[in-house]
């Protein structure tokens, strides 16, 4: 490829600046590239949504969005015209030199042209600075004198009462003064992308901490393909620098850490468990956790989903959304097993009546078993911050909360199947193997949110079923799972 034929778009110029070899692959080798997972796209559509919103601060603008991706050439041509004219373009499209990029919101005030890219999160991050200082290169080299260009950013301070109020969800924040110090920089990063992507080899560039920062690549599929999936990638809380250290010295497999190899005393646990493949169990600390446990007991999970663009009043951006419970009750030990559950219709704000009968099903006494405390507290705590009505009954909840989580988060109990992880995905099948995740059609947290959240726009009634049934079987399936591992902990 001719170095003159190479264009290099903002997206690219972000994934250069993260790895030379990721933005060589994409550009001549896009079928190693992984496929998007739903999870992604749910990600990609949020941003999508919030820059749609921003928009209307600056009303009375005309869009080029729908021409992309498929007619860049009529972007730049309407670009080219409404430049003269006075009302805002969204997605203004400029094309210098083979670089192109495409401005989120570009809007006149006092004959001056100020442009604005919208992001989907709660502060500026340098990428951003990066970001825009290639749009400001791009658009400034193409004739037009940029008074401004700030980031649009949300506010997680904002709480919804009644309407959105824009001036408060939306934060602008100019960076056209550092992003002027970064411009020599852009330059030189262009010009090296450039005769990279003109060279005919794949940069050899081996996998390092770029991969994942800062954001992870969409090729680790094909770089990382001869890195077992259990590897010293998988070492609990290792740096991530010692786990490359490690990979540089020849060692991929935990059994072929080297004895002297520096690590933390959990850290040894699980290298010595995988070598000797023999289990470690501190029967005197479990036994004083399931010792202190106080009958009758209520294993409890949440599932929750949330929205950059909080939905419902008393929300915040990004503030989780609980819309369902599983809850497993055990009068005593070896009695009788009752479930209880709860699912929201998805129509209203769900955390009302979640809480209501919540509070219905949760007894007065008796420990709450969850796994991973500080998730259920904290949503409970805002709850009772958001809705002061049931803040007393909210702590009464949270001060009888017990985390199943220890003894495995302290490796009391630790089994070379759990792979380093505490995750119950993973201590469930080590020691309850006949109980599995895998069969279910939704199985894991983020599939059951997004899965609720795409029920508020469902119309098919068979799909709305089939949903609610499925969200119901992983949810209960996280509670039995409870059940069961502290069945195992009581046989220790």
């Amino acid at each position: 490829m001719k170095y003159s034929q190479i264009n290099i778009s903002k997206s690219a110029f972000i994934r250069g600046l993260q790895c030379h070899k990721s933005l060589y692959l994409k550009k001549h080798h896009p079928d190693l590239e992984d496929k998007i997972s739903e999870a992604q796209q749910a990600i990609f559509d949020k941003g999508t949504n919030v820059g749609l919103l921003a928009q209307t601060l600056f009303p009375g603008g005309i869009d080029l969005g729908s021409y992309i991706p498929n007619n860049f050439a009529e972007v730049f041509k309407q670009t080219d015209l409404l430049i003269q004219g006075e009302a805002p373009i969204y997605e203004a499209g400029f094309n210098y030199d083979g670089l192109l990029c495409f401005m989120d919101i570009l809007a006149k005030n006092d004959e001056k042209w100020r442009a604005y890219e919208v992001k989907g999160s709660t502060s500026v991050k340098e990428t951003y600075l990066w970001d825009t200082a290639f749009q400001y290169h791009v658009i400034t080299s193409s004739g037009i004198d940029l008074e401004e260009i700030s980031v649009v950013f949300l506010n997680n301070q904002y709480v919804r009462n009644g309407e959105l109020d824009l001036q408060k969800l939306f934060i602008i924040e100019s960076v056209k003064d550092r992003i002027l110090a970064f411009q020599p920089k852009v330059i030189e990063h262009i010009k090296q992308m450039k005769r990279m992507l003109a060279d005919v080899t794949i940069p050899a560039i081996d996998i390092g901490p770029q991969c994942h920062y800062p954001y992870a690549c969409s090729f680790l599929g094909h770089c990382w393909k001869n890195i077992p999936d259990y590897s010293v990638f998988n070492i609990s809380r290792l740096n991530k620098n010692k786990k490359f250290e490690l990979l540089h010295n020849g060692t991929i497999n935990i059994s072929d850490v080297p004895d002297n190899f520096p690590l933390s005393h959990n850290q040894q646990l699980q290298v010595s468990s995988e070598k000797s493949r023999e289990s470690i169990i501190d029967i005197n600390q479990i036994k004083l956790f399931v010792d202190a446990l106080n009958y009758p007991l209520y294993f409890l999970d949440f599932e929750t989903f949330q929205s950059s663009i909080p939905v419902f009043d008393q929300l915040k951006p990004f503030q989780q959304i609980c819309f369902q419970y599983s809850l497993h009750i055990l009068d005593k030990p070896n009695g009788t097993l009752i479930h209880k559950e709860f699912l929201a219709e998805a129509k209203d704000d769900p955390r009302i009546l979640f809480i209501q009968q919540l509070i219905n099903d949760i007894g007065h006494s008796g420990d709450i078993i969850v796994y991973n405390k500080g998730f259920e507290t904290a949503r409970l705590n805002e709850i009772g911050i958001n809705f002061p009505e049931y803040k007393r009954q909210t702590e009464a909840i949270n001060n009888r909360v017990v985390d199943l989580m220890t003894p495995f988060s302290q490796k009391h109990y630790y089994t070379p199947e759990m792979k380093g992880s505490y995750s119950i995905k993973k201590v469930l099948p080590a020691l309850v193997p006949e109980l599995s995740y895998v069969n279910l059609n939704i199985n894991e947290g983020g599939s059951a949110s997004l899965a609720f959240a795409y029920l508020y726009d469902e119309t098919n009634t068979e799909t709305i079923k089939k949903t609610r049934d499925d969200l119901l079987a992983y949810c209960k399936l996280d509670t039995l799972a409870m059940v069961e591992i502290l069945k195992v902990l009581n046989t220790v």
